[in-house]
């Protein structure tokens, strides 16, 4: 069905189709015209056959030699294709006949031979030339034409003696000459059949011409150009179509070529752009990582800034604790001997010292390690334990702003792959807002869920603060954004929480509610699901 479908097969099927009507039509008329321009022939024939014999005959009409007319159209008759010759008196009998049989017949007015000439009334009509042929088939079967002339009264007949004709008759007899038109129908028979096959054979060499014309000037230049548009695409800006003419296809397909070649030149250019803001972007996001790493440094040094009191009590209470019990040892070792009791009491000092000592270690190495700047190190950790870790830097700080912590750990949760000082560098951003939300009063729920079925651990930091609109609540995690003066407790460090938890392959999520509180969800997938971002 494809084949149907082509360009050039159309325009050859109209082409053929036009070609053919015109010769069918062509054809019809020539072979009518043929017919007709033969029986004009042959009624011009019977014509001239009639006049011939009728001056042939007339002297001996006139000196009424019947032997010597009848001998005369005797010898007239056996000329080709003139079948017979009658002549018939006024009264419509036929006198002579070169068809003996036929002698002494009557033909009445309504036979062909006469009926052109009289009504059905019986009166005379006056007719023109032209009408006084007729055809009918003989008896033979094939096509003849009558041709009748009327011999008119003249004065060499009603004058003469041997004549009995009155002055008043206008017609004293009628003159019938029949030709047989079977070799006139045979030859027009045999030109047609040879005008038709000639007609169809030049018919179909033309559509053959035709189809070839347009199967090389047509369809070709067409299928290149379909080609050409399926390379160009699939990509291949390369291709050209080769050789095109100087006819409206080769114009067509030189602007094919011409259009190609804009496009490969066009290609180039966006590809050198492309490279040129690959680069670029590339470079910008360098800088980006570079501003965001320095971002996540300055928002741990906020963060630390903003628990500096909270430290310095925190060492505040155990040195003031070794300062106390170095003071005592002191005080009894400057006596000249030390009783067993005493021995005990200094050793009991010396571990306090040692206790103490180790506490303010802690937290010193825990803000050192918080304040250090580190590349991603993902190893298995408990969250559980990184929550505890977090949430004794920010006890106290809860204790100074009378913030009630409530936690809810789900024991026995898997261990997951995590940065442990990037989560905790998190989660104290999110303390610390919640902190600054609730102001001087409030409650801090911290909980884990490991939510099996779907392959994560959640972290739920919530208090019941203030609460934010729905226009803050879209922005929170944008950098550089802050709204500390406007609404207080939000914004700080959040754009860093967001960046940890994409460099962990999470997600989180907030829920806040004017005058309610805020939510935050830390979503952080097992290690069978999670992508990494580096």
């Amino acid at each position: 069905m494809r084949f149907f479908n082509l360009l050039s097969f159309r325009l050859f099927i109209l082409i053929f189709f036009i070609l053919s009507i015109l010769t069918l039509i062509f054809t019809y008329y020539y072979i009518k015209t043929e017919a007709e321009q033969y029986e004009e022939i042959a009624r011009q024939c019977a014509q001239r056959t009639s006049e011939i014999i009728a001056y042939s005959t007339k002297n001996s009409m006139l000196l009424n030699q019947k032997v010597n007319t009848f001998n005369i159209i005797r010898s007239i008759v056996e000329q080709e294709a003139i079948e017979k010759i009658s002549l018939y008196n006024k009264d419509g009998v036929i006198i002579f006949s070169t068809v003996e049989k036929e002698i002494g017949e009557r033909i009445l007015i309504t036979d062909p031979a006469c009926s052109p000439c009289h009504e059905s009334s019986g009166h005379i009509k006056k007719v023109p030339n032209e009408k006084w042929h007729h055809l009918f088939e003989s008896s033979g079967g094939h096509r003849s034409l009558g041709y009748i002339r009327p011999i008119n009264n003249e004065p060499s007949c009603y004058k003469a003696d041997c004549h009995f004709h009155k002055e008043n008759e206008t017609t004293i007899g009628v003159l019938r000459v029949v030709l047989s038109l079977e070799q006139m129908d045979d030859a027009v028979q045999s030109n047609r059949a040879r005008m038709i096959s000639t007609n169809t054979a030049i018919t179909l060499i033309l559509g053959i011409t035709v189809g070839i014309f347009l199967w090389v000037w047509v369809h070709m230049p067409v299928k290149k150009l379909i080609q050409g548009t399926r390379e160009v695409s699939n990509g291949n800006l390369e291709y050209s179509i080769e050789n095109p003419g100087r006819d409206e296809m080769g114009k067509l397909a030189s602007s094919f070529n011409i259009m190609t070649d804009d496009l490969r030149k066009a290609k180039r250019e966006i590809t050198s752009w492309s490279k040129q803001l690959e680069n670029r972007v590339k470079d910008k996001t360098e800088e980006l990582e570079k501003t965001q790493k320095r971002n996540l440094q300055i928002e741990k040094m906020a963060s630390l800034g903003q628990l500096s009191a909270t430290v310095a009590h925190e060492l505040n209470n155990p040195i003031a604790g070794i300062l106390t019990y170095s003071k005592l040892i002191q005080k009894k070792l400057n006596k000249d001997s030390l009783s067993e009791e005493e021995k005990g009491g200094i050793l009991k000092y010396l571990k306090m010292i040692e206790t103490e000592s180790a506490r303010s270690g802690n937290i010193v190495k825990n803000m050192l390690l918080f304040s250090r700047q580190n590349a991603i190190d993902m190893k298995p950790h408990d969250l559980n334990q990184i929550i505890e870790a977090s949430l004794d830097l920010i006890a106290h700080h809860l204790e100074l702003h009378n913030i009630t912590l409530v936690k809810e750990l789900q024991p026995q949760m898997p261990m997951i792959d995590v940065d442990d000082n990037q989560i905790k560098q998190a989660l104290l951003a999110l303390y610390v807002n919640a902190v600054e939300a609730m102001e001087n009063e409030g409650r801090l729920t911290v909980s884990s869920r490991w939510k099996k079925s779907r392959n994560y651990i959640s972290i739920y930091v919530q208090d019941s603060g203030k609460g934010m609109n729905e226009e803050v609540k879209s922005q929170i995690f944008e950098p550089f954004y802050t709204t500390k003066y406007a609404v207080k407790g939000v914004g700080l460090g959040l754009s860093a929480v967001y960046a940890i938890i994409q460099k962990h392959g999470g997600e989180i999520i907030v829920e806040s509610q004017i005058d309610t509180g805020t939510a935050f969800e830390i979503r952080l997938r097992t290690t069978k699901h999670r992508t990494i971002a580096v």
